[in-house]
């Protein structure tokens, strides 16, 4: 009788297959949700927070709108035009996330070359980012889209609910789609490195598109009438109606899809899932040339430079400041951040000659604007430097060379805000005198926030110089909220020759100088 060794079964792990689609995707909405929350449990808290509010809200709203209509029959003509509009809106802030998200989800991160160097198949890889990638793409129209469909459910209406849900869901995988074509097509095109800031600016644009559309009365003139007209046309875009098709047309099929019509719902997710899948499909080899691209930097950089005919060196304070302003056009963050600022900016030139409000709005907004975009300047110039040990022995001197970042991050907002109250004065909206005396504001703003950044530094990596673990102080933040404030008061002051004007100035000039005595010295 022989005897064996009974081995125990291992037990099984559980949850997904490591390596497959849905294990992936799984680590992927894990580092999603660490990057959106930061690691902690408040960031759910606050979500749900917003969601329940968001409910309540919605479901008071939809209550009384809703009481009086035919819930089962299929939408109105009347509410297609609107409901499309709605999409449209947030489809560009969808693709906007989608733009940004792509570039971070695919060549950011720093882990694609362990992935596809395992064997893992790169198709795999690249559909789990994709996934990733309309997920984030959801969730800046799901802050909307989520609260009113649970308020939909609740009230009842089941077919809106479930339908938006199915529309919301259904338009993530196509800007998912389009922002990985846009994306890997541009780093064919231009390479990871410039894609990347090709990318924040687009995706600037998209999420801008709307705010301007909401101002083309403004950059058009005639706002009366044009606002007017943009009511009428807005009332006759509905089927049959302005020459618009009817309703059995392409054009209304979102609309009709987010009320569960059979067909339009059918038809729309059966083409997001295509357009998912084709993507995928078809970019896999785009997408493993950039990551290979990442991966081996230093060799192509020294075939362009020996391409180029040498490397060529400036010195003293224009070295210093090409190398600020070349990292600056590299940083994708700053960019965005920037674009955001202008185009903000756009209305008040462009609305300043309708009145006397709009007016002393035009130069307080140049100096407010600028100083704001000059604190973010210096503080990738001033703080976010990766290399110190590299600037303590450079031939130069510690003054000198803070001196030159502090000039890198005032002269490009100087530049803008002077091109600005030249725009104002030339389209009759700021007399001379008043240009005149916003000027030294507007140095004043711009040259004070810098120095601000300068005598409380918070040194970081510029990879980190914008996440939330890297904040100034509270006090820091405060003196500079009362300088800026102070001096776009002065400078509205300035529009009507108040003189409260002066209390506002001395205020700013008071916070100017708490900072300088609570100055100290970089640890570098």
């Amino acid at each position: 009788m022989s005897t064996g060794v009974v081995k125990s079964p291992v037990p099984r792990a559980r949850g997904p297959r490591p390596g497959s689609l849905p294990w992936l995707l799984k680590k992927q909405l894990l580092w999603q949700w660490q990057a959106l929350t930061g690691g902690q449990r408040a960031g759910l808290y606050i979500a749900l927070g917003v969601l329940i509010l968001g409910v309540l809200g919605g479901y008071f709203a939809l209550r009384s709108v809703l009481s009086g209509l035919p819930l089962s029959a299929p939408l109105p003509d009347a509410a297609l035009g609107p409901v499309l509009l709605a999409q449209a809106f947030f489809v560009t802030l969808m693709l906007s996330a989608a733009v940004r998200a792509s570039l971070v989800t695919l060549f950011t991160r720093g882990d694609l070359d362990l992935l596809l160097q395992s064997p893992l198949p790169p198709r795999v890889v690249l559909a789990s980012r994709a996934l990733g990638v309309a997920l984030s793409a959801a969730l800046p129209a799901g802050l909307l889209v989520v609260p009113l469909t649970l308020a939909l459910l609740v009230l009842g209406v089941g077919r809106g609910g479930l339908g938006l849900l199915l529309w919301w869901w259904s338009a993530s995988l196509l800007a998912s789609g389009a922002g990985l074509w846009l994306t890997l097509g541009l780093v064919r095109v231009l390479g990871v490195r410039r894609t990347r800031t090709v990318s924040a600016v687009l995706g600037a644009l998209f999420g801008a598109g709307i705010f301007l559309a909401t101002q083309w009365a403004n950059f058009s003139g005639g706002r009366g009438q044009r606002s007017n007209a943009v009511v009428e046309a807005l009332s006759s875009f509905a089927p049959g109606q302005g020459g618009w098709p009817g309703r059995e047309a392409w054009l209304w099929l979102p609309a009709r899809a987010a009320w569960l019509e059979p067909l339009p719902a059918l038809v729309l997710v059966l083409l997001s899932l295509a357009v998912f899948a084709v993507s995928v499909l078809a970019l896999t080899r785009q997408f493993v040339n950039g990551a290979q691209e990442i991966a081996a930097p230093e060799g192509r950089v020294r075939q362009a430079r020996a391409r180029s005919g040498g490397l060529r060196f400036a010195s003293g304070s224009r070295a210093t400041l090409l190398k600020e302003w070349r990292l600056i056009g590299r940083d994708p963050e700053l960019l965005s951040r920037t674009l955001l600022q202008l185009v903000y900016l756009l209305p008040l030139l462009f609305s300043v000659t309708r009145g006397g409000g709009l007016r002393a709005a035009g130069g307080t907004g140049v100096v407010l604007l600028t100083a704001s975009l000059t604190a973010a300047l210096a503080h990738l110039t001033l703080n976010a430097e990766d290399a110190p040990d590299l600037l303590v022995s450079a031939p130069r001197s510690p003054a000198a060379l803070r001196r030159d970042k502090w000039l890198a991050a005032v002269l490009p907002t100087v530049l803008i805000g002077l091109v600005a109250l030249s725009v104002l004065a030339l389209r009759g909206a700021l007399g001379t005198s008043h240009t005149l005396f916003l000027v030294p504001l507007l140095l004043l703003g711009t040259g004070g926030t810098a120095l601000m950044v300068l005598w409380q530094p918070l040194p970081v990596r510029r990879a980190d110089a914008f996440k939330r673990s890297q904040r100034a102080p509270l006090l820091n933040t405060v003196l500079t909220l009362v300088f800026q404030g102070g001096l776009s008061a002065t400078a509205f002051a300035a529009s009507s020759g108040a003189v409260w004007g002066l209390a506002t100035l001395t205020l700013a000039v008071i916070a100017l100088a708490v900072a300088y005595g609570l100055r100290r010295s970089d640890v570098r």
